[in-house]
């Protein structure tokens, strides 16, 4: 019977050691996301992107205020690069999806931009 019972603790051990180093690396993989979608290279081009749609973004008279990073959505594209929503004002139904794509010297790029439905009708409720 002692025998078992140490086969037994033996392979939970093994299973918790497995799962608990599972969660570890998706929580390196979780903060390496962060931050690339983060960094200046990266906020470049979603300044860059902002400014191409209102060009008094982030002054006084601009439509765009400010911006945040969810970094809770953060998750990579099967077909390559990372997927970062970013909102708009402090306002979660206004936001615009970025799929970063590393350049390979620092630098990033977007190889689409997605804009929510609520985007469309800010800009334009702004400019009429």
């Amino acid at each position: 019977m002692k025998k078992v019972m140490k086969i037994i603790v033996g392979i939970l051990l093994v299973i918790g050691i497995g799962i608990g180093g599972i969660g570890y690396m998706q929580h390196k993989e979780h903060e390496k996301m962060v931050a690339i979608a983060t960094s200046e290279e990266a906020k470049k081009v979603y300044e860059d992107f902002m400014k191409k749609r209102d060009p008094d973004a982030f002054e006084q008279d601009g439509v765009i205020q400010s911006y945040e990073i969810d970094t809770n959505s953060l998750k990579y594209n099967p077909m390559g690069g990372l997927m970062v929503d970013v909102y708009l004002n402090g306002k979660q139904n206004i936001y615009i999806s970025y799929n970063l794509i590393d350049n390979g010297d620092g630098t990033y790029h977007s190889a689409y931009y997605i804009g929510s439905p609520d985007l469309l009708e800010f800009l334009n409720e702004e400019y009429q």
